[in-house]
């Protein structure tokens, strides 16, 4: 350990030792699990704390595991190894998590499989055996692929109720997982100067002064300089090297081959080193030595500093002769991928050929993996080229493939090496197109398609030209900056309009839904970004089964090939569209989802989509403080204007959704939502003139959409908004007529309830009664409480017996929230089903329901139906 004292306990580590030991006495007592992050500089004592958990960990089980550098762009590498031992209970798993879990670990036909289901498979794998506490260990996490990074943390997340703890050790590489973390800093002087003399004894105060400055209080540094009596520190610390430059030198060549392969697989070294020359038993003295230990399946270095001054240990011609010797080992397994890698860390400078193998394999992975993989690949070979065009063609390769995997800064930062390195006007076009791309998700939206326009001018050739035009509108399009849209499809000459995007963009800038979904559906295309167009525009013309099945498919089609950067965009669309088919469980899981990748990935914009759509579920839930904190900066008004309507304030909603409306993009779900609305809180608000354009609008809409939920809504305003009775009947019953064909349920419940009030206004209780149970048994369906609770309160006005709220007729005055509790555990959901709705702890939600009981008189949820009628 480092830095371990006599009475066993870590040099300047009492805090961060006191809070593992808490989290390992919590899983040992049945309280639940934890997790914790352990950020810090290499050396800083990460491992020492892995050390102090495992060491402590009685009465547990414990599974340890680290990333490794050479594997962190082999999907599901990391899970492999850590799994190795617990293989034989996949078939325990339930059969869809068995399945995904065979796929990510090899064991059956490669799929990249699900992420839920992997990390389901995972969780699984870890808790079981069920009455032993589990700890998991995990090392050098800024080396994991990012599969299995995912799958760990998925787990990490799901441990509160579970007998499991987590410790992840890490430099800084991650973004920020949501996590509890620990950064590591140095020792403070006197415990380094402790350290040092306890190692030490022999050394003099004024050299431990002197060491101890040099350290900066980094423990694996004092420890070695207190066995070397060094401090010089340059790339590798020089205890380290020496440590190396005193084996063998057989020694020192076989560790190279380990190091240089760093898989630390025996048998890749092996045949590495019979290639070599040198038998494998010289690595004897490297592990008595304490620089590796080598088990039946693996070559396990004590630091990763080591391996760093193992592979510099040896002369560079010699490091050539390792890789060179190691692709042919690849060669020889068929795998071609890390053949062409060794050949490339084999190439001196400049080497085209080993470029263009390279080059040929990113391909290879790009086509079969997705581009994740490929995106290191494009940009080693663009290393080796020496042609510039060539090296910025590579670089482009590189920085679309960052882009696709939804990695936006690397991606940018490929594209301005590209671009410094010049290239073809097709190369300095996919750099421009990256870079819009980057802005759009991560920058200021409206700025790429403007970009986009400004550099179309630059560019000679047509086609390519064409092609910036293009994507110029798709982008403008996509953040609803309309204007540039229109500009760049002005800019292409008559007969440009040749590919199926832009004919549907094109379609699109003049309100026909109806052809642009044509031209996209009857092309079925497999091609990802026109898949994800024809979701939205099935979205955005009301069709909420198409979009929902769509983008389910997109999604699916985007994870197996590794497009991440898609993945956001085509959840929101499904959520969007399973919250307005009335779905709001799923709704609320997508979103979730869609965030979480989002806002990992640095997808500003399409956050702040995700945060729009969870807003206005808040809004039909009225659950009033979520939906005010998801519009905080002030781009969901809408929301905010349908939960001033439901909570009964019409001017209030009439001026947030005339806000909201000056606010949103054009030709968006919010939009039409927003006009939606907008119509409503007018004819409430008793200013039918404030209803007279977003009404022709509305009506616009419907005449594109033909959908029968649109009609319904449309029909329902224009009997509010004619003072004939006769007429606003007949509009009435062609609303009801339109809903009953299917679409949106809380529209429909809408009009029932706007309808049953009009009855009841009219003298016709027994019909207004019908109408108004029919939007109750809705609304209660979908949690919309306020809009439930308005629908009782007509009801008893309209002579139904019977019904009260949560506050009416009984002991004492729920909240809001209680209802909300109450409501749902009338439905039979259990304490964790109704967090899990609400976004509360299970804790939180027993609470509300124990001071509720008292109020309503009752003593068991089984008395709720009696004293809470529907």
């Amino acid at each position: 350990m480092v830095g371990e004292p006599l009475h066993g306990r870590l040099r300047g580590r009492a805090a961060e030792t006191a809070g593992i030991d808490r989290l390992l006495d919590r899983a040992r007592s049945g309280a639940g699990g934890g997790v914790l992050i352990l950020r810090g500089d290499a050396g800083i004592g990460k491992t020492a704390l892995l050390d102090h958990a495992e060491a402590r960990a009685a009465g547990m089980n414990v599974l340890r595991g680290s990333g490794i550098e050479a594997e962190s762009d082999i999907p599901f590498a990391a899970l492999h190894l850590l799994l190795s031992d617990r293989v034989d209970q996949i078939d325990a798993l339930p059969a869809p998590q068995a399945a995904a879990m065979r796929a990510a670990l090899g064991l059956a036909r490669p799929d990249s499989g699900d992420k839920l289901l992997i990390g389901l498979a995972l969780l699984t794998l870890l808790t079981e055996p069920a009455d032993t506490p589990l700890l998991c260990l995990i090392d050098d996490a800024q080396w994991l692929d990012r599969e299995s990074a995912d799958a760990l943390l998925f787990a990490a997340r799901r441990v509160a109720s579970r007998g499991i703890v987590f410790l992840i050790a890490m430099r800084d590489g991650w973004s920020r997982t949501g996590l509890p973390e620990l950064t590591l800093t140095g020792l403070d002087a006197d415990d380094a100067d402790h350290l040092l003399a306890e190692r030490a004894p022999e050394m003099s105060a004024e050299r431990r002064d002197d060491l101890v400055e040099q350290a900066r209080g980094n423990p694996l540094a004092l420890i070695e300089f207190a066995a070397a009596g060094s401090g010089r520190l340059a790339g590798v610390p020089a205890e380290f090297e020496r440590t190396v430059r005193d084996l063998p030198e057989p020694a020192r060549l076989l560790l190279a081959v380990a190091a240089a392969d760093d898989s630390g697989e025996p048998g890749v070294v092996v045949q590495a080193a019979r290639d070599l020359g040198v038998p494998f038993g010289a690595l004897e003295a490297a592990e008595d030595a304490g620089v590796v230990a080598v088990t039946r399946t693996a070559i396990g270095f004590r630091h990763p500093l080591l391996r760093a001054a193992a592979y510099q240990g040896v002369p560079v011609t010699r490091r050539i002769a390792v890789h060179r010797a190691l692709a042919e080992v690849h060669a020889r397994a068929g795998d071609a991928d890390l053949r062409v890698r060794h050949l490339a860390a084999a190439a001196l400078g400049t080497d085209e050929t080993v470029a263009a193998e390279l080059e040929s394999a990113a391909d290879d992975i790009r086509e079969r993996s997705g581009p994740s993989g490929a995106a290191s690949a494009y940009e080693r070979a663009a290393r080796l080229a020496g042609d510039p065009d060539v090296r910025a063609r590579r670089l482009a390769a590189a920085a679309e493939a960052e882009l696709a995997a939804g990695r936006l800064v690397r991606a940018r930062s490929l594209a301005d090496d590209a671009a410094l390195a010049g290239g073809a006007e097709d190369t300095r076009a996919r750099v421009d197109i990256v870079r819009a791309g980057v802005e759009l998700e991560h920058g200021v939206p409206q700025a790429a398609g403007r970009m986009l326009l400004e550099r179309a001018r630059t560019y000679g050739d047509p086609q390519v030209r064409v092609r910036i035009l293009e994507e110029a509108v798709f982008h403008a399009w996509s953040c609803g900056d309309r204007a540039t849209a229109v500009q760049a499809r002005d800019g292409l000459a008559d007969g440009d309009e040749t590919s199926v995007m832009l004919k549907a963009l094109s379609a699109l800038l003049y309100d026909d839904f109806t052809k642009a979904l044509r031209l996209l559906t009857d092309t079925r295309t497999e091609d990802e970004r026109l898949c994800l167009l024809a979701a939205e525009i099935a979205l955005l013309a009301g069709d909420d089964a198409a979009a929902a099945e769509m983008s389910a498919h997109l999604v699916a089609r985007c994870r197996r090939r590794g497009l991440l950067g898609l993945v956001p965009r085509g959840l929101a669309v499904q959520a969007w569209s399973r919250l307005c088919h009335g779905e709001h469980d799923e709704a609320r899981a997508l979103t979730r989802e869609a965030l979480e990748i989002a806002e990992r990935a640095g997808q500003r914009r399409q956050a702040a989509v995700v945060k729009s759509i969870q807003a206005r579920q808040a809004a039909v839930e009225g659950d009033e403080v979520r939906c005010r904190a998801l519009s905080a900066d002030g781009r969901v008004g809408d929301a905010l204007g349908l939960l001033a309507l439901g909570l009964g304030r019409p001017e209030d909603a009439l001026e947030h959704l005339q806000d909201a409306r000056r606010n949103t993009t054009p030709c968006t779900p919010p939009e039409i939502l927003a006009l939606i609305d907008t119509v409503g809180a007018a004819v409430a608000a008793g200013r039918p003139g404030a209803a007279v354009e977003p009404m022709s609008r509305l009506e616009a809409f419907a005449r594109t959409a033909a959908q029968p939920w649109i009609d319904g809504v449309t029909s329902r305003f224009r009997a509010l908004l004619t003072s004939d009775p006769d007429e606003a009947e007949r509009h009435f019953t062609l609303a009801l007529a339109s809903h009953r064909e299917g679409g949106r349920p809380f529209e429909r419940a809408r009009t029932e309830l706007l309808y049953g009030e009009w009855l009841r206004r009219s003298r016709r209780r027994a019909q207004a009664r019908a109408r108004l149970r029919a939007a109750l048994d809705v609304f209660e369906r979908l949690g919309a409480v306020p809009w439930a609770e308005r629908a009782r309160g007509e009801l008893r006005a309209a002579g139904q017996g019977g019904v009260r709220t949560g506050g009416d007729d009984v002991p004492g005055q729920l909240t809001a929230q209680e209802m909300q509790v109450v409501r749902l555990a009338m439905t039979g959901a259990t304490n964790r089903q109704i967090a899990a709705r609400l976004r509360l702890s299970h804790r939180t939600v027993a609470y509300h329901l124990y001071k509720a009981f008292p109020k309503l008189g009752v003593a068991s949820r089984a008395e709720l139906h009696r004293h809470v009628p529907a």
